[in-house]
């Protein structure tokens, strides 16, 4: 096996990983700990296409400064924003950039999902945009469109390279 099967598979297996680790957590209803920021509220500490790394926090950790992910108030949509006051009904959340509280405020203790980390993989390694892309959270539906094709094109070429070597096979057995 050569230099370039063995990094081909090794990628392999690191993605199939990462999938299974996905579909594990969403059978189980939790949410992965990355996350691709999806807007522009948190310029400049996060970047729009950065993923960032989330932890798993208790409300009476969540302290002033800290930057939380959370469901927004009646949907499913995650939100990563800046706490700036606590109460015993919840927390206030401001995006760096926007100019006031958010209107939700004060949101409840068990809206949060965990606390940022401080570890991020920077937007424009293109993780994060390819994700957000994917998933058809920005120019939809491309992403998915693309993903649906690419899934199709895989199956294609593992039917092609099966019969290919069915063929070879044959042809071996039957040369004296």
């Amino acid at each position: 096996m050569s230099l370039k099967d063995v990094i081909y598979f090794s990628l392999i297996v690191v993605l199939l990983t990462l999938l299974a680790i996905s579909l594990a957590y969403r059978a189980v209803g939790e949410v992965l700990p990355f996350l691709a920021v999806k807007s522009g509220s948190m310029r400049p500490t996060l970047e729009i296409g950065d993923v960032i790394m989330m932890e798993k926090v208790n409300p009476e950790e969540i302290k002033v400064g800290d930057v939380i992910i959370f469901y927004k108030p009646g949907s499913n949509m995650l939100i990563v924003h800046r706490v700036v006051k606590k109460t015993d009904e919840g927390v206030y959340t401001k995006g760096d950039a926007n100019p006031g509280i958010d209107i939700w405020s004060p949101l409840p203790y068990e809206s949060i999902v965990g606390r940022w980390n401080g570890f991020k993989i920077p937007y424009w390694l293109g993780v994060g945009y390819a994700s957000l892309f994917l998933t058809g959270e920005i120019y939809p539906p491309y992403g998915k469109i693309l993903l649906i094709a690419l899934i199709f094109l895989n199956i294609v070429l593992i039917i092609m390279d099966l019969v290919g070597r069915r063929a070879s096979i044959e042809e071996s057995s039957e040369e004296p």
